[in-house]
C-alpha cells in the first residue's frame, strides 16, 4: 500500500496577505508561480477550488507531443487538468511563454533518472523560493522552499500490509 503525506518544517511561517505562501484554515498555497526567466505561470482561466491554476508545458516522452497542464496551487493537492498519460511517462516540463525547460534540482525517488524541476515563488530564482516538481508523470512528490529553507515537503511512503 502506498500512502502520501505533508510534512511541514517551518511551524513559525509568518502567513498574510503579501507572504508567498498563504493559509485559510488547513488550506495552504501559493498564489503565484514563475519560470526562471520571471514569466508568471498563474492562469485564471482554469481554477481548483477558485484559485488560479499553475500552467505548464510538457513534451511527452523524448519528441513526443507539446501538451498543456494546469496544476492546482493548493500545497498537497495532485488535480490537475491535461490529457490523461500512463503513469511513469517522462515529461520534459517548461515554460509555456518562453518554452524553455525548467530547470532541474534535485532526483526524485520515484524512478531511476526521475528529477524535481523548479518553479519559483518570485520573479528572480536568485531569491531562493522554489517549489520542486517532478517530471514524472503521476509522482506527487514535490517541495517548497523559502529562502533556502525547506518549508513543506510532499512525500510518498511504501507501506506494507
Amino acid at each position: 500500500m502506498t500512502s502520501k503525506k505533508l510534512e511541514r518544517y517551518l511551524e513559525d511561517y509568518q502567513f498574510s496577505d503579501t507572504s508567498l505562501i498563504r493559509k485559510d484554515g488547513d488550506r495552504m498555497w501559493i498564489p503565484n508561480l514563475f519560470c526562471h526567466k520571471g514569466h508568471n505561470l498563474k492562469v485564471t482561466a482554469v481554477t481548483f477550488d477558485d484559485l488560479p491554476a499553475m500552467h505548464i508545458e510538457v513534451e511527452v516522452g523524448e519528441g513526443g507531443p507539446i501538451e498543456d497542464f494546469y496544476l492546482s496551487p493548493i500545497i498537497n493537492d495532485s488535480r490537475k487538468e491535461g490529457p490523461d498519460l500512463p503513469e511513469g511517462t517522462k515529461l520534459t516540463l517548461r515554460c509555456p511563454v518562453c518554452h524553455e525547460e525548467f530547470r532541474q534540482l534535485v532526483p526524485c525517488t520515484c524512478r531511476i533518472g526521475a528529477h524535481r524541476r523548479a518553479v519559483y515563488l518570485t520573479p528572480d530564482p536568485d531569491e531562493l523560493g522554489a517549489v520542486g516538481i517532478c517530471d514524472t508523470y503521476g509522482c506527487p512528490q514535490s517541495f517548497v522552499t523559502e529562502d533556502g529553507e525547506l518549508l513543506y515537503e510532499v512525500v510518498v511512503e511504501h507501506l506494507q500490509d
